[in-house]
């Protein structure tokens, strides 16, 4: 009898890799062998399956008090809102050390993963050191430099790095537009964000921070859903760093608490060009006190029409943590919103929560 359900459960996980990928079960499954889901958010994971990407959501909403209802899971705490409309964001720290100095910046006349060549660069006549970055502002990929080898030639450590994924990427060529940042600062100096633009399709960029003074976005933003650091002199970013969209009340779409140095966000926004299937989801109590909270995962619109997902109660007097994974994931179309809420019976809870999903190509 276990045999007869060990077979079927390994099918019924190859049915599902197949139903991701739009192909068969493969032949060596198809004889018995062991297909794990495992093995397959693993290859997403390394840009190995095309059409496919992982996306790990996750946050905490240190403040939530029983007059405030169901809130959005976010370190800003309070309920989330999006901007109105896409909009160019400001970007700015609480204190002066979070910022950054661009030592040099042009256009690319070659280079290779490794390399950044710019014929018309002085790099070291400019400063550029071992350790300063390199920011491709076309691909969106940084890389910390090995070796200044000439005023117009620079090495780079392992290569251009994809921001989001961490993976080696597309490698400098000519025409591409780039920046080098020193590594100097004592606080942070270098935020990647992550995002939607105005069609709702991925928008990315890098910004060098200038403490307290605004750094407008180059991209216009509808949703921020993250927010990390790349550069920080003392390890961590000194102040909190905020995306803020000027609305007639100028609104936080994004936050980082120093200490964390990136977003903690349970909520993401489907782009138009993807299907995302909802793999797993989790929540926690995230401060050591008794109190009751309902979670809930929701989907449709921030701010407007949704619907709950799955509803969980946990606490701290039972169960104070719950991990859901989907024998069947759930499918939302882009253009929805996704996001984990939470209530409670008691003031100051602070609660954990996230979400994994496979977004694939539509």
């Amino acid at each position: 009898m276990r045999s007869i359900l060990r077979a079927f459960n390994l099918g019924f996980v190859v049915a599902i890799a197949a139903s991701f990928t739009g192909c068969s079960a493969p032949a060596d499954a198809q004889i018995g062998r062991s297909a794990r889901p495992s093995d397959f958010y693993f290859s997403v994971a390394m840009g190995e399956i095309p059409g496919h990407t992982l996306m790990e959501k996750f946050g905490e909403n240190p403040d939530i008090d029983t007059a405030d209802g169901f809130v959005t899971i976010w370190d800003a705490g309070g309920d989330y809102a999006a901007p109105t409309i896409p909009r160019v964001h400001d970007v700015v720290s609480t204190l002066a050390a979070d910022a950054g100095t661009v030592l040099e910046s042009g256009t690319a006349t070659g280079g290779s993963l490794t390399t950044l060549e710019d014929t018309g660069a002085t790099f070291i006549a400019s400063g550029v050191v071992a350790g300063d970055r390199i920011i491709n502002d076309t691909n969106v990929t940084i890389a910390t430099i090995t070796s200044v080898d000439s005023e117009t030639v620079l090495t780079a450590f392992v290569g251009m790095i994809d921001a989001g994924s961490g993976l080696n990427s597309t490698p400098n060529a000519s025409g591409d537009s780039y920046r080098i940042v020193t590594d100097a600062s004592t606080g942070a100096s270098i935020l990647h964000i992550n995002g939607l633009g105005a069609a709702h399709t991925k928008l990315e960029e890098f910004v060098v921070l200038n403490g307290v003074g605004v750094v407008a976005t180059a991209g216009t933003y509808s949703h921020i859903h993250r927010m990390r650091i790349f550069t920080a002199g003392n390890k961590e970013a000194l102040g909190t760093i905020t995306a803020d969209s000027p609305e007639t009340v100028p609104t936080t779409t994004a936050q980082i608490i120093n200490g964390n140095n990136q977003t903690l966000m349970t909520l993401f926004s489907c782009p138009l060009d993807k299907i995302c299937h909802i793999v797993q989801w989790w929540a926690a109590m995230a401060k050591k006190q008794t109190a009751v909270s309902v979670v809930r995962l929701r989907g449709g619109t921030l701010g407007g029409t949704s619907y709950v997902l799955q509803t969980r109660a946990i606490d701290n007097g039972g169960d104070s943590a719950f991990n859901y994974i989907y024998p069947v994931p759930e499918t939302l179309p882009g253009g929805a919103d996704i996001w984990v809420e939470a209530n409670t019976d008691t003031n100051d809870v602070g609660i954990s929560a996230g979400f994994t999903l496979i977004l694939m190509d539509n």
